[in-house]
Formats: C-alpha cells, structure tokens, sequence
C-alpha cells in the first residue's frame, strides 16, 4: 500500500481541531504519556493504550521543545487505536508502534511525557488550506525541532544484526573520512605508491571480508534495512535534510544519523572499489557484489546525499535517479513537488508554491512551465512520453509531452545531471554540449492551450531501431552479464551502417560502436562527468573477447546507461542510443539551450511530441559547427 503523507490522511478519524494562526505561524504538538513498567499489567493479553494530549506551538517562540518524528504510515487499512485528548482514534500500525516505542522508552527515563510533531495527528488533513499551510512550514518545523527520530519500525529477523553493521562501520569510516573524503579522487587501482592510500584500500577489504562471512549474513541484512518503507517515502528527503539532530531507530537499536551517513559513505567506497579494481579485490564475484550492493545502496541515496539550500533541478534529478522498481512513494502525486519544496535554494530555482487546491495536471503543467523558463530547453530531458503510465489523471486531459510527470515510475533519467558533490571529468558540471554557443529564451513560449514554441535544428529521421538490452538481474553472475552484452553488441553491430559521410572510416565506425553503448562514458552514475578513456576500451575489448575479470567493468556501465533505451540509425547514418519507446519515422533534433540532442514525434497540426533525450554519436560536442556550412533553426510547437 503506497504511503500518504503530509498532503493526504491515511486514516478516517474525525477530531475536533481548534484553528491554527498562521500570522504566528502555529502548529500542534502530541504531549504524550510515559509508559512504565507498572503500566503493563502481569498475564495481560492487552497492553496498556498510548495516551496524548494536543496543544498549540508558535515556532516564532524560542526555544521550541519538541521531537518531530519522521515515518512510514504503511498499510492505511492496518490500524490501532491510541487516545488523544480521551478520544480513541485509529492511528496506522507503524505509528502506532512509534508512538509506543518513545513512550516506553521515556518511561524507563522519566516520568515527564514527551512532546512530539507528528504529520498525521498534528494537521488537520480534512482542511486543504490548513494542509497547504502546514506543508509551507515544513522547513521551520524539523529545522525548530530539538531533535528528530527517524522511526524505520519494529525490529525483525536480521535489523539488529543491520544496526551492528551500520554502528562498525562507521567507527571504520571515521578514520577514513578524517584523512580523505572524496571516492570521485580515490585512486582505488594505484595505491602501491601511497602507504595511507594503501591503508585505506585494505580498510575498504577488510569491511567487505566482514560483510561476506556466514554465507553474505551482514550484506543481506543491510539490504533488508535500506528495503524498509521509510527509504521510499518521498517525504523522508526533507525530513532527514533539515533536521538538526537526527537518531536512526530501528526496534530498540539506535544510531545517529551522523554515523549512518559515515557507514553509508563506506560502503559507497566498497563498492566503486568492487566496481573499479574488480577482481584485483580478491573476488571472482566483484561485479555481481557491486551490482548488488549498488541495488541496495541507490534506496538509501536521496536521503544521505540531499542537502537544504538545493538547486530544483539537482533535486528532480534525484527523484528521476529514484523512477525504478524502488521508486519513492507517494498516494498524492503532488507530494512528488511539494514535498521537495521546503529544499530549494530560491537563488538556483524558480519560486514554486505548494497549494492542494490545484490537481496534479495542473501543477505538472505549472512547474514545467516554470522550469523551462528559468533552466532553459535542458529540462526537456526529464520530458517525454512515458511508456507505461500510473498516471490515470492523465488520461483525457490534454497533459503536453513537455511536462514531466514526477510521478511515473517510467520517468527519464537524463543522461547528464546536475551533482552538489565533487565528480570525475575535471569537476566539470555537464558531460555534453551538442550546441555550445546557442541558448534561447522560453519566457513567452508558452500559448495558452499550452503549446511550447522554440527553435530546433532536425538533425535527421530514425530509419532503424535495434532491440533494448534486456535489464540485469542484480544477482546475475559476471559471466552471464558479460555473456549477454556480447550478444547484445553483436546485434548492434549488425545494424550499423558502413562506413558513410559521418563515419568515414573503419576506426570511427568502432569507435562509435564501442562509445555509444556506454554514452562514451567513462562511469556508470550520470552526474560523473569524465568520458570513457582509453581504459575503458581495454574493457570493452576484453568483454567482446569473453574475459569476464576485465569485460565486466564495461558491461556495469553499459547495464545503467542502456536502461530504458535502445539504439537507432538515421537516414545520415549517426547512430545513437533514444528513448525505448521511440519508433520509426522518429526525427532527432538538437536544440538551443539543451546539452543532448532530443527524439521528437510528428504531432497533431503541424506540432511535435517530445520523446525524450538521446545520445548521438559525433555531434555531442558540437560537432555539428564543423558537419555543417550553417546551422539553421525551424520554430516549431512542441505540444
């Protein structure tokens, strides 16, 4: 069952709420009672209820004490009662179990209650303009908090066995991170030359070691902790990012958040040292642990790498990272925008307000609007038309194709994002730019039946379509991964032309046929920047020669950038890589302001319909200056 949050209840309880004052900024607090020991009678087959009184708080006074709690409602149908102000209500089984883990623990070491904000109990989810209200002051409300409990819920199997994981290595990760703090400056294959780089190798080896003992115990049971609802909820980025003072909680296990992140942080160093030395590690299965330790990993990122102060794109960009199997949950596709607002660095964004009177077409087509204005054409590669849609709003609505729908497990990830950290590629920001020297400005784009005019070059039209790789299953062996993408390649190269005005000889023709299945990349993450290198041929050559211990490097990067795309030729004969859902008779255009080039489909009167991004082999770097005498651009709608 998808988690409600902030912007929608999950539970039909009906109280009595007194009216907040938004001129003091006010909101509710939950006094809630201690449980003690004597509270929970002997032989009794129902334990003692969990009582809480509300009351008011203007985060204008100072100092504010309350705890916020962060959670995940679970199943909404699933519920328990507590009593708030000696009404019974029901209350999700998850908070229910939160609540009563605070109160119990407060019972062992007070006989003081505990004053809480908590989302569900605290605004009245019936009042829409108390709820829009609420949601403008989430910054406030987790930044005021004396502290935040970040509840991942009950204790199962393998959770304490996860919590001891965390807690040793982040002891490990605290001297590492003392001497060196950047795995995109690792020298993870040349360390013989550096006695601490060293050092920090084998630390990187002996956790790892640690981790595959008993049959992969420790592994496994992190996974299950990063599978726990609470990653998923689209709410828990914000939550997490502005909190001062946060304490991880799993049944009675605690952890401060400061050490999650430093044992998050290692285990991100154990696996690009998998991925990039490989089988030098020691493991035969280095890629398959890399695979799997990326899987788990990934959930976990947005709410470790998140900062206040973001640029909006940097932020959607994480939320397009997360469009997988693992998507971020929301039941109220709003929550996919309003959740990140109390985020963003009004100084790199543009001002987006949260208001849940509008309906989500309506915000989606609003917040494209104003991304496309204030970022440019580059936002379209988060545009496009999803294959497989959740989205039933959708359906009859008229919703352009140039308006990214936050919602779809199906959304693009752009091949180059934007990153807030340090990266491969000389720190450089974007790894493309098809049309350097050309901008525009989409400011009066828009008409009112929400066509978008701008200028576009048509590079040419799609005349073949090869097949999409099959996704890796996170487990598979190296041999199989490597085995796959050979077979792969070899369709790949059946498609391709000879050797034509573009390709004008058998050298540029594998080039582009080693380069395009990778993006011409040198790492599998988009936000790393460096192009693929004379190493990374070495890998390539060595996958199509069937070595697994080297060919498989190649094949964990062509694994990510292959997902959801597949490779085409034009009638010119470039061959790239587009959208998995593009068709024949398809045009690629470049077009002011975007760093990639764009798939477009011919559209109703004269418009186009936006595909998605591409990479085309040879016009990446502005290429087309030099193809070309002149490079004219058409007006055209894009609806």
């Amino acid at each position: 069952m998808a988690d409600q949050r902030h912007g929608q209840t999950a539970t039909a309880f009906h109280v009595q709420y007194r009216a907040l004052n938004p001129d003091e900024k006010e909101i509710r607090l939950i006094e809630v009672d201690p449980l003690r020991a004597e509270d929970f009678a002997s032989g009794s087959e129902h334990p003692p209820v969990v009582r809480c009184r509300l009351k008011h708080l203007s985060l204008d006074d100072w100092p504010c004490h309350y705890t916020a709690l962060s959670y995940a409602w679970g199943d909404p149908h699933v519920t328990k009662p507590i009593y708030l102000d000696g009404l019974e209500i029901p209350v999700t089984e998850n908070l229910e179990s939160a609540l009563r883990h605070l109160a119990i623990e407060r019972g062992n070491d007070s006989d003081l209650g505990l004053t809480l904000w908590v989302d569900a109990i605290c605004i009245d989810q019936r009042n829409k303009a108390e709820r829009t209200q609420q949601v403008s002051l989430m910054k406030d409300i987790f930044r005021n908090a004396y502290q935040t409990f970040l509840w991942l819920g009950p204790a199962n199997g393998d959770s304490d066995l996860a919590m001891d994981t965390m807690r040793r290595m982040s002891r490990a990760a605290s001297f590492v991170g003392y001497h060196f703090n950047s795995w995109s400056k690792f020298p993870f294959a040349n360390v013989a030359s550096d006695p601490l780089m060293a050092a920090i190798r084998k630390i990187l080896d002996t956790n790892l070691a640690e981790l595959c003992m008993e049959d992969f115990a420790r592994l496994h049971a992190i996974s299950s902790l990063f599978d726990r609802p609470w990653f998923r909820r689209v709410w828990v980025i914000q939550e997490r990012a502005l909190s001062l003072n946060s304490v991880v909680c799993c049944g009675r296990e605690w952890i401060t958040w400061e050490r999650f992140r430093e044992a998050f942080w290692l285990l991100c160093g154990i696996r690009d040292n998998l991925n990039i030395v490989g089988s030098g590690t020691g493991r035969q299965d280095s890629a398959a642990l890399a695979t799997f330790l990326t899987t788990a990993l990934n959930k976990v990122i947005p709410v470790s790498f998140t900062r206040p102060n973001s640029s909006l794109l940097v932020l959607f960009s994480l939320l397009s990272g997360m469009a997988t199997k693992a998507q971020l949950q929301a039941s109220d596709r709003r929550d996919y925008v309003f959740a990140i607002l109390s985020l963003i660095d009004l100084n790199r964004s543009p001002l987006i307000l949260a208001d849940y009177t509008k309906d989500w077409v309506t915000v989606r087509i609003e917040v494209a609007k104003a991304c496309l204005i204030y970022y440019g054409s580059g936002f379209l590669s988060f545009a496009g038309l999803v294959e497989y849609t959740e989205d039933p709003a959708s359906f009859g609505h008229n919703v352009p194709s140039w308006a990214p729908d936050w919602s779809s497990a199906h959304l693009p990830q752009p091949l180059s994002i934007p990153s807030m950290f340090v990266v491969r590629g000389e720190n450089k920001q974007r790894a493309y730019s098809a049309l350097p020297e050309f901008t525009q400005d989409l400011s009066q784009a828009f008409s009112t039946d929400n066509r978008l005019s701008l200028d576009a070059f048509r590079v040419d039209n799609v005349v073949k379509l090869g097949n999409p790789f099959p996704e890796a299953d996170d487990f598979a062996e190296d041999t199989s991964r490597v085995a796959a993408l050979r077979l792969w390649l070899q369709d790949l190269e059946a498609m391709m032309p000879r050797t034509n005005q573009v390709y004008r000889t058998m050298k540029e023709m594998s080039e582009a046929l080693w380069r395009t299945p990778i993006a011409d990349r040198a790492f599998a993450y988009n936000w790393e920047t460096e192009r693929a290198s004379d190493e990374t041929l070495s890998a390539y050559r060595a996958l199509r020669a069937g070595e697994v211990s080297e060919g498989v490097k190649y094949a964990n990067i062509a694994s990510i950038k292959l997902l959801r795309r597949r490779p085409f030729v034009c009638a010119n004969g470039l061959i790239g890589l587009g959208p998995v859902g593009m068709s024949l008779g398809d045009s690629v255009w470049t077009v002011p302001g975007a760093d990639v080039p764009l798939v477009f489909r011919s559209g109703p009167t004269g418009s186009f319909l936006v595909v998605g991004e591409a990479y085309v082999h040879g016009i990446m770097d502005g290429e087309l200056r030099h193809l070309l005498p002149t490079i004219e651009f058409e007006k055209i709608e894009l609806t």
